[in-house]
């Protein structure tokens, strides 16, 4: 493939690095793209380097085909033990563990979903993840998992290989962000709604707290060459003006956001066919509360953070509790005691809650939603509620 003038050699050095172990000399000299067209041959070039070492080990292991990797509801291994108890991760069962999550670590340095990477190492010729859309991805807390597991291996065992992986991780973080500060859902690009702005299952907030951490030189992260360091600060200065340039204007005054935007316009679009272009409560909760962890955050941010905080305290529903099981669903419940909740999603247009089927039909009505959606997704949220308790916080501290 022909790489466009901005992608440099020092580039082309890093994206040729295969298997767990890395450069870390390398990965220091790579930039983030500038424009989209050097963005789309990151993508392009990341995807055909993980293909390509798929397709040697497969012949070289004289398979007709990749294994396939074996499946797991989240990553088959306790992902709070390996990911924040030192003692764990050092331990014969926490290195075990820390080997099989680095076995699955993608050629460009990432990691699947629903793979079981607890198990058993993944072998010669076995693909990546289970999904092939999601192969790398940040979905479901992808990427940033295996990340924390491999600082806390690497802080625990002053193992190269493991530090070396979570820099391979940083590195594709900053790679994969779109230059307008966006991430999407997989990198490399697989296309349709993956390739949204993607705020859904709090795929940005998870990585915007990657790169925070290593901006503001959390502890855990000293081994994050300084050069590194820097590429995380621009990119979390990148993340924050995108947060204040999709945040959804709504005759003139800032709300929230929604789970998806277009990574062209940055308006709200839809993603599968019950999730619909709407004003998303809970992934809005976890930005939220993200920018009031930064440190000396700009006008900008501050006026978003308030303008969203005031948005939930004017759409907060009071005196009733969400009760939902797998095979049976429950309308609200009065509970003069139940904490505050809010709709999932609320109607760009009306304002009022919004609830969406598999046929893509959208209701005003959760009653109207099929049994299996209304009993298979999580139609209501509290989350919003910690935004309020630590914004008290928040205020006395920037605002006495």
């Amino acid at each position: 493939m022909k790489f466009s003038q901005p992608l440099t050699a020092a580039f082309a050095s890093l994206v040729l690095l295969a298997g767990c172990s890395g450069d870390s000399r390398a990965v220091e000299t790579a930039n983030p793209a500038r424009t989209m067209q050097e963005y789309r041959a990151l993508s392009e070039h990341f995807h055909a380097l993980d293909q390509n070492a798929l397709k040697r080990e497969v012949q070289q292991s004289g398979l007709k085909r990749p294994l396939a990797a074996p499946a797991a509801k989240r990553f088959g291994f306790d992902a709070k033990l390996a990911t924040g108890d030192a003692v764990f991760i050092a331990s014969a069962e926490g290195r075990r563990i820390a080997d099989v999550v680095l076995s699955f670590q993608t050629p460009s340095g990432g990691w699947s979903k629903r793979t079981d990477m607890g198990s058993a190492p993944r072998r010669p010729g076995q693909e990546f993840g289970k999904e092939k859309d999601y192969v790398p991805t940040f979905d479901n807390y992808a990427t940033s998992v295996q990340f924390w597991v491999m600082v806390n291996a690497c802080n625990a065992t002053a193992d190269k290989r493991y530090c070396d992986s979570a820099l391979r991780a940083l590195k594709l973080v900053i790679l994969a962000q779109y230059p307008n500060g966006g991430w999407p859902q997989t990198f490399p690009l697989r296309g349709k709604y993956h390739d949204d702005i993607t705020f859904n299952d709090d795929a940005i907030a998870n990585l915007l707290n990657m790169v925070g951490a290593v901006a503001r030189g959390d502890e855990r992260l000293a081994f994050v060459p300084a050069a590194l360091r820097r590429q995380a600060q621009a990119s979390l200065q990148r993340g924050l003006q995108m947060l204040v340039d999709t945040q959804v204007i709504i005759d003139d005054r800032p709300t929230i956001w929604g789970a998806q935007h277009d990574a062209a316009t940055l308006q709200p679009t839809s993603a599968r066919a019950f999730e619909p272009v709407a004003l998303a409560t809970s992934e809005s909760a976890d930005l939220v509360l993200f920018l009031m962890a930064v440190d000396n955050p700009p006008p900008a941010v501050v006026r978003a953070l308030e303008h969203a905080v005031e948005w939930f305290e004017q759409h907060k529903i009071n005196g009733f509790r969400y009760e939902r099981a797998r095979y049976e669903y429950k309308e609200l419940i009065a509970d003069d005691d139940a904490s505050p909740l809010w709709a999932r999603f609320y109607d760009i247009d009306s304002d009022r809650p919004v609830f969406g089927d598999r046929n893509g039909e959208v209701y005003f009505e959760l009653g109207q939603v099929s049994e299996e959606r209304r009993a298979g997704y999580g139609w209501y949220t509290e989350r919003p509620y910690k935004v309020l308790k630590e914004y008290a916080k928040w205020k006395n501290k920037h605002r006495p």
